[in-house]
């Protein structure tokens, strides 16, 4: 009447095997805008949870934004912020934040903010001082 197979074990590793390149990517990605913003330890990419305080301080922000994570449909708004304030830290539009939270353009976004040059925003020229003559005489 039932059979005593081992069906599933392909389907369940093939979901294991893709769930860890995932995890390789986005933690890689990560670790990589870390050392990029300046991160002091950016190796916390790897860590769960460790990694959302690591995403806060390459925000600029304080510890308790970890909080706002917490709170349904606020933690939507608190990530896109945060993630908007990287880009800006990575030199990038805020847009690359926003579609940081995406689901698909996340791969994308990650990505870019990751691998692509760090252009800093072109400085303001300083005006031309008037040149000061030393009286003669």
């Amino acid at each position: 009447m039932y059979e005593s197979g081992y069906a599933g074990g392909g389907f369940g590793g093939m979901i294991l095997f893709v769930w860890a390149v995932l995890y390789f990517y986005f933690a890689f990605t990560q670790y990589k805008i870390a050392q990029k913003v300046g991160h002091q330890s950016p190796w916390w990419s790897w860590i769960p949870v460790l990694n959302l305080f690591q995403q806060i301080q390459m925000a600029g922000k304080e510890w308790w934004w970890f909080v706002l994570y917490l709170v349904p449909v606020v933690n939507i708004f608190a990530m896109a912020y945060i993630w908007v304030c990287i880009a800006k830290n990575c030199h990038k539009p805020a847009f690359w934040g926003i579609l940081s939270i995406l689901p698909f353009l996340n791969f994308i976004a990650w990505g870019y903010l990751a691998f692509s040059g760090s252009e800093a925003p072109p400085q303001p020229t300083p005006a031309p001082t008037p040149h000061q003559h030393e009286p003669v005489g």
